[in-house]
């Protein structure tokens, strides 16, 4: 499983209890905002937390299920929270009813809505899983090409795959590492509601439209606008990627020790 830093709370929301320093200086307003809030907010920094958990298990099908089946069920939840929390403030109710209309009427929303329903009433989703294989140098792709990696195995099961088919196939051999380059894999997770789409994408974008609505929620009680900028968001290229050893892949395909023979030349240059 990758090793990703945790999440930080969302810029801009603090349900914390405030001290007479904050009153004096005007905060006191920014927490009413937020706990008149509380429910939608939780609800809402419950679905970025499970965004960067689906990041941290991008690679692990079931991790990455799990993550992305509770996400969709938290996102769907957020404008119920939110009409609970309103249900003794009318005046907000009826000032962002037209933000709380283009999320209900959105697609992408209503997309992931009914796979939340199917979650619960059928179990899994049907994902699908695209893939390709290929070397990098350094931080920079040198050849990439498609490689099936099934949604039911780990990236590192799919390379082991990747290799065993090197050790019998010389032309697929030929396409992978060199003594200058390393092997790496790069899958995409989808599903048929959303073809051609990263679900990371997605899933950040849905996260996006509800911050919107809920920041016009605490405009409207006087608070600031949230920082929707998820500088916390990891590079969705370096998500899908996974790099591997150039050394263990020369070793288990080839046979090829290159420490040794790194060390053998550098013996004959030296003579």
């Amino acid at each position: 499983m990758a090793e990703w830093p945790m999440p930080t709370r969302i810029a801009g929301i603090d349900r914390t209890m405030v001290s007479g320093d904050d009153i004096l200086n005007g905060d006191s307003m920014e927490f009413c905002a937020h706990s008149n809030l509380e429910l939608s907010l939780d609800r809402w920094q419950e679905c970025h937390w499970h965004l960067h958990q689906m990041e941290a298990n991008y690679h692990e099908p079931e991790p990455f299920r799990y993550s992305l089946n509770s996400f969709i069920r938290a996102v769907k939840e957020v404008p119920l929270k939110l009409q609970n929390d309103l249900q003794r403030h009318p005046e907000v109710r009826a000032r962002i009813k037209p933000l709380l209309d283009t999320v209900l009427t959105n697609e992408l929303f209503k997309i992931l809505g009914k796979q939340r329903d199917f979650i619960v009433h059928h179990g899994g989703l049907n994902l699908k899983s695209r893939g390709q294989i290929g070397t990098t140098e350094g931080r920079k792709i040198k050849l990439s090409f498609p490689f099936a990696v099934h949604p039911w195995e780990t990236s590192d099961e799919a390379y082991e795959r990747y290799k065993e088919m090197c050790r019998t196939d010389k032309f697929l051999r030929g396409l992978g590492p060199d003594c200058d380059s390393a092997p790496a894999l790069w899958r995409t997770w989808m599903m048929p509601q959303f073809p051609d789409r990263d679900l990371l994408d997605v899933a950040f974008e849905a996260w996006t439209l509800l911050g919107e609505l809920l920041s016009g929620a605490v405009e409207a009680f006087g608070g600031k606008r949230f920082d929707l900028s998820m500088r916390c968001r990891h590079e969705p290229e370096l998500v899908r990627i996974k790099r591997y050893s150039q050394q263990e892949f020369f070793m288990a395909v080839d046979g090829i020790d290159l420490g040794a023979e790194e060390r053998k030349w550098r013996e004959r240059k030296a003579q």
